[in-house]
């Protein structure tokens, strides 16, 4: 079988090695600055009971429902829940789940600077069960 004839590709440059210019003098290359991912230590802490405090990091960028999301994937079916940033207040309280934790004011750090921790509190109701099966005990 013949060997393939390699491909010539165009160059960029012209042949003295200088980047050729821009048809438009105007022109000007847009400049994108890198994005840098701020993380953030979040201090979960339940408001009556600390056995089932927990740290969880994220990023500044998570919104308010998966921080909802993984309270509930911890705890079970969880009804009324409450989540206030730095102390329990109904002024803290974080409402709108589709904003995200930069929104409300949480800032992070990139991940090769100091921890940053912010604490967050939060109460629920467990859901009521109707279900006999649910409410009995294991009795051997």
């Amino acid at each position: 079988m013949p060997k393939k004839k390699a491909k010539k590709h165009a160059a960029a440059s012209s042949e003295d090695g200088t980047p050729e210019a821009h048809p438009d003098a105007e022109y000007v290359p847009l400049a994108i600055p890198e994005e840098t991912v701020e993380l953030v230590t979040l201090d979960m802490r339940l408001l009556n009971w600390s056995y089932l405090n927990f740290k969880w990091k994220v990023k500044t960028s998570t919104r308010l429902f998966a921080v909802k999301n993984e309270i509930e994937k911890r705890h079970g079916p969880i009804t009324s829940l409450k989540i206030c940033k730095d102390h329990f207040a109904e002024a803290n309280e974080l409402t709108d789940e589709m904003l995200t934790l930069h929104e409300y004011g949480i800032d992070g750090a990139p991940a090769f600077e100091k921890e940053v921790v912010c604490l967050i509190y939060y109460d629920f109701k467990p859901t009521q069960h109707d279900n006999p099966l649910l409410l009995a005990t294991e009795q051997y």
